[in-house]
């Protein structure tokens, strides 16, 4: 989602954007545009002007911050002092990008966010009818609220498939990583673990989640 009240600035971001083949993009020109699509777009990532015509970014941030939201927010800016950028980072905000900018390093710095956020315990993942919380080890019906605890090895189980979608990650990718190079180990184990797994979100859905792929497992192309 780009927030930046420069009509000619957000054209360049989207064109760029999509010649790199993101192709869901929000715009808001405004601070009130914000709240009218935040909730039904749901991005993975803001980039957030500081100086907007009703308001600025730093009470943006901070206040999209005290109401939970937890995906990466890139602050842009005119400015590059180091007040600014050290009240961004207390807001919130991820990362600070001083205008005019180099469009390859503002690539960088978003795919490194967005990947740091996939990889992090704290984050939420959405997974076709279900959110996924790794550091609480559970995972809930977004619909219903309907929440099922999973064991450490489920919840790993999990976190390498939402890593690796919508890739498929064979057993031996699988095993060698949640349960190290133990003596004996078969693939066994990991079936059984799939199958409790799944047994566990059925009791939630009949909504497919983990799927069998050639010689390992994936999410559900759904999710």
């Amino acid at each position: 989602m780009i927030i930046d009240d420069d009509d000619a600035l957000r054209l360049v971001l989207r064109q760029q954007f999509e010649s790199e083949g993101i192709i869901d993009i929000a715009e808001a020109a405004s601070v009130g545009e914000i709240w009218q699509i935040l909730d039904s777009f749901g991005p993975d990532m803001l980039l957030l002007d500081v100086q907007m015509p009703d308001g600025n970014g730093f009470d943006v941030c901070q206040r999209l911050r005290d109401r939970g939201f937890e995906k990466p927010i890139l602050m842009l800016t005119g400015q590059d002092s180091e007040t600014d950028i050290i009240q961004g980072l207390e807001a919130g905000a991820n990362d600070y990008i001083a205008k005019p900018m180099r469009m390859g390093e503002l690539l960088a710095r978003m795919k490194t966010h967005l990947r740091q956020h996939k990889l992090s315990d704290d984050a939420r993942f959405e997974i076709g009818l279900f959110d996924f919380i790794p550091a609480q080890k559970t995972i809930s019906l977004r619909e219903t609220g309907a929440k099922i605890i999973l064991t450490e090895k489920e919840t790993m189980i999990l976190k390498m498939l939402t890593r690796k979608a919508p890739e498929p990650v064979n057993k031996d990718e699988l095993l060698a990583d949640i349960w190290g190079f133990q003596q004996g180990l078969t693939t066994h184990t990991l079936e059984t673990h799939i199958y409790r797994l799944r047994q566990k979100l059925a009791r939630l859905s009949d909504a497919p989640v983990v799927e069998t792929a050639h010689d390992g497992y994936r999410l559900a192309a759904h999710s």
